[in-house]
């Protein structure tokens, strides 16, 4: 039994919500056009399923031609729409960790899309997915349960990809996965079980402005040249020890001879450095702690182990780090960093004065750097 009322109400708050959040442009995120570019893309394929969806219910069951053919393209614009959707995840995940879909992902995906379309373009001379009746009422076949497990694995896929990223220490603090995938789920699941309810799109909206809040927060947070977190974060994170226990290890890292690659090769590869020693730092501290660019060339690392060895191990494997990285790089500068740091207690240590603590630490390393290297390039 479908309640029209029910299904019409349901994707006006969904239209509605993608509709402010379209023309408030808040899927504008910060310094990254692309992944604003894909979140376009959901919300508008989003506003279609709210307006398509009540059509194909409202059509449903009714005698006639015209409903007929309502019900048929309706339906068949509502399964195409599942086409651009889990792609679209997986493709954004992947631009937010700055990397690059492999030519054997590429081909999974554009496998599985070509195959949708095509079954979809058949359903409409000979039934396969679902198929109107003389009634016009709406059946399902056994290909619907394709497109539903297409659909489950982009967005279980998206999930491993940005699984895998999260273990590799990608800064991914402010993008949790499971606030898209849980309404989608949630509205799969029910609309799936129950027939004549209409809960996906809704669902859908409410998880592109999840996905879009979180990015919305991160670029609050987050230094947009490096990725790594800012200064204003470091507050968040020192709030978060304080809760936890107070203890925690430190360390701070300052770039020598950061003008002189400015000054000799531009500001340009200036950038190229700091965005090769944040990437160095983040290779090695991984999910073990938090990178916060201070100021300039200056990072601090926030570990969560309050063990000086391990804060001693994590600064030689940072060194080490670097060194090989300017083994095998074709830059046309060299990477070399001062590194300070020890362990701290909040029940004795304050905020300042463990920044004064880990920058001294930092110059007097800084200081045997300068006693075998011309000070000038500092």
């Amino acid at each position: 039994m479908i309640n029209i009322v029910s299904v019409l109400s349901s994707n006006i708050v969904g239209f509605l919500l993608m509709t402010v959040l379209l023309f408030s442009r808040g899927w504008r995120i910060q310094t990254k056009n692309s992944e604003s570019h894909i979140i376009l893309v959901m919300i508008l394929a989003d506003i279609c399923g709210c307006f398509v969806d009540p059509i194909a219910f409202y059509s449903d069951g009714k005698p006639g031609k015209l409903y007929y053919f309502l019900v048929l393209f309706s339906n068949t614009i509502l399964f195409a729409l599942n086409v651009i959707l889990g792609p679209a995840y997986i493709t954004l995940i992947v631009r937010h960790i700055h990397e690059k879909l492999s030519q054997k992902q590429l081909l999974i995906i554009k496998a599985l899309c070509s195959c949708e379309v095509i079954i979809l373009i058949i359903n409409i001379f000979k039934p396969i997915v679902f198929y109107v009746d003389e009634t016009s009422t709406y059946h399902r076949l056994s290909l619907y349960w394709f497109f539903i497990l297409v659909e489950l694995f982009f967005l279980l896929y998206g999930l491993y990809v940005y699984l895998v990223a999260k273990r590799k220490g990608h800064f991914l603090r402010f993008f949790p996965a499971w606030q898209f995938l849980v309404p989608i789920f949630t509205g799969m699941t029910i609309q799936s079980i129950f027939y004549g309810t209409s809960l996906i799109w809704p669902c859908v909206g409410v998880a592109i402005c999840c996905i879009t809040v979180s990015l919305q927060n991160e670029s609050i947070y987050c230094d947009k040249l490096t990725g790594a977190f800012n200064r204003y974060y470091l507050s968040e994170v020192y709030d978060s020890i304080r809760r936890s226990g107070g203890k925690f290890g430190a360390l701070m890292l300052d770039m020598n001879g950061f003008k002189q690659i400015n000054d000799d090769f531009s500001h340009a590869e200036g950038d190229n450095a700091l965005i090769a020693i944040a990437e160095i730092i983040n290779n090695v501290v991984g999910n073990k702690g938090v990178i916060i660019r201070f100021a300039g060339d200056e990072f601090i690392i926030i570990l969560d182990s309050p063990s000086s060895q391990f804060v001693d191990l994590i600064k030689d494997q940072i060194t080490h780090a670097i060194s090989d990285y300017n083994q095998s790089s074709v830059m046309p500068f060299e990477l070399s960093a001062s590194i300070g740091g020890t362990t701290f207690d909040l029940k004795t240590d304050t905020e300042d004065t463990f920044i004064r603590k880990i920058d001294q630490l930092m110059y007097e390393d800084k200081s045997k750097y300068y006693a075998e290297h011309n000070r000038r390039r500092s």
